[in-house]
């Protein structure tokens, strides 16, 4: 044997000796990898499963919360309906019964007053027959008896409704008198009813300012009608208006006392104004800005004679909610309002039904185009002394119409000024008062016919 094959003998052993280990460490080897990949994947599966499932049960849960949360709020909406359907039932039920029983008692009072006139009379005719028959002295006395008699007839102990029907057709003077007549008058001129609407207007030259202060300020609840046309007051006195917050209806007409700063007040404090009458004052267009800012649901505005506003003012009434629902607009004698201002205001006031622009002689027949487009509504259009409208356009709009009042004449000399807006330096025995008068007089006429409509 030589070297070299010991060599070779040597060498192959050692290789077959390493191939068969390194095969045997090789398979070992990946049986262990194969093993741990195993349960690397099986614990990747159980881990994405749980993820999986917790994934799906936060969006379960989510859900049901949100189920029992609206159950919940059915419930509770359900229970409220219940609630207020069974007060609704309670107070129909206690509303019926009160109303059968002040019916009854009326009835009741009606029946002893009518049994009580009837003796009355009964006795009168006895004393009469009485007094026929005997002689002078005899019938002086049965007339004392009778004087004693109709001393028992007391309209204290009549309905209230009845005392209110007869206390109505009295003004506020006679009604402050009847109540200092005795104790029982003065409580009949207090019921609450009786002082819903004031009229101080009647009285505006012997009721001082204290008395309407302390008026307003006991019956600030029940007050909604408020007229105080041709007053002369201090401003204090129109800014305790604004304590009466259920007032519906004033009117300051004719009032030179009555500033921006009045309106403000009554603004802020009695925003359910529905008719306002500033005819013939001061305002300026401060008073514009807070008409829309307040008085939403105004319907009836009269603005006639104000000429201290702009057309600027005019357009206040279209900022915001604005005073959309207007029914009823006076703008006669207001010479500085323009087509500019019209038109924006028509473009917004779908409801107006009754239209004043008498006098308001720098508006053309672009405005009568401005009213076909906006105002659909228009029932009632007053174009009197207008004289830049031609006859040819008011015909047109008649058609529009149900009721049309237009000449093109000169203004009268009372309005104050000419055909062109320019003040008169000389007027008439006529003052512009009566003109504001005539004008209140037409508004009036024409709020009826809006009802009659």
């Amino acid at each position: 044997m030589t070297p070299e094959l010991m060599i070779k003998a040597c060498s192959f052993y050692t290789g077959h000796l390493v191939k068969t280990h390194f095969c045997t460490w090789r398979d070992v080897a990946c049986t262990n990898e194969n093993v741990a990949l195993a349960e690397k994947m099986n614990r990747a599966v159980r881990c994405y499963n749980f993820r999986l499932q917790k994934s799906v049960f936060h969006h379960w849960h989510s859900y049901m919360e949100d189920q029992k949360e609206k159950l919940k709020n059915t419930l509770l909406r359900i229970q409220q309906i219940i609630y207020c359907h069974k007060l609704s039932i309670i107070l129909t039920k206690w509303r019926n019964t009160a109303r059968l029983k002040s019916k009854k008692k009326e009835d009741e009072l009606i029946l002893k007053h009518e049994l009580q006139l009837k003796k009355w009379k009964n006795r009168l005719t006895l004393k009469r027959a009485a007094a026929e028959e005997s002689n002078f002295p005899e019938q002086s006395s049965s007339e004392g008896s009778l004087v004693h008699e109709t001393l028992k007839c007391d309209i204290s102990l009549l309905p209230e409704r009845a005392i209110l029907q007869i206390f109505f057709y009295l003004s506020l003077k006679d009604v402050i008198i009847c109540g200092q007549v005795n104790h029982a008058w003065m409580l009949m001129t207090q019921l609450n009813s009786l002082w819903n609407a004031i009229d101080f207007s009647t009285v505006k030259n012997v009721i001082p300012d204290k008395y309407i202060l302390s008026t307003l300020q006991r019956w600030r609840l029940n007050v909604l009608h408020l007229n105080f046309r041709g007053c002369l007051l201090r401003p204090k006195t129109f800014r305790s208006v604004s304590h009466c917050r259920n007032l519906q209806e004033l009117n300051v007409s004719d009032c030179p006392t009555f500033t921006d700063e009045a309106m403000r007040h009554i603004s802020e404090g009695c925003p359910g104004v529905l008719y306002l009458n500033l005819s013939n004052t001061t305002i300026t267009n401060r008073t514009m800005r807070l008409l829309p800012r307040h008085f939403h649901n105004l319907q009836n505005l009269s603005l006639a004679y104000c000429r201290r506003f702009t057309d600027k003012g005019l357009q206040y009434l279209n900022l915001g909610n604005g005073c959309h629902k207007l029914i009823y607009l006076d703008l006669s004698g207001c010479t500085q309002i323009t087509d500019s201002a019209m038109e924006m205001l028509s473009a917004k006031c779908h409801y107006l039904h009754i239209l004043d622009i008498s006098g308001c002689v720098l508006l053309t027949d672009q405005i009568l185009e401005d009213l076909q487009i906006g105002c659909k509504q228009l029932r009632i259009l007053k174009m009197q002394y207008c004289t830049n409208i031609s006859k040819k356009a008011a015909q047109r709009m008649s058609s529009k119409v149900q009721q049309q009042e237009y000449n093109s004449n000169d203004p009268p000399r009372w309005f104050g000024y000419d055909r062109e807006g320019n003040p008169l330096t000389e007027l008439d025995n006529v003052t512009p008062s009566k003109g504001a008068s005539e004008l209140t007089v037409e508004k009036s006429t024409y709020s009826s016919e809006e009802q009659a409509a």
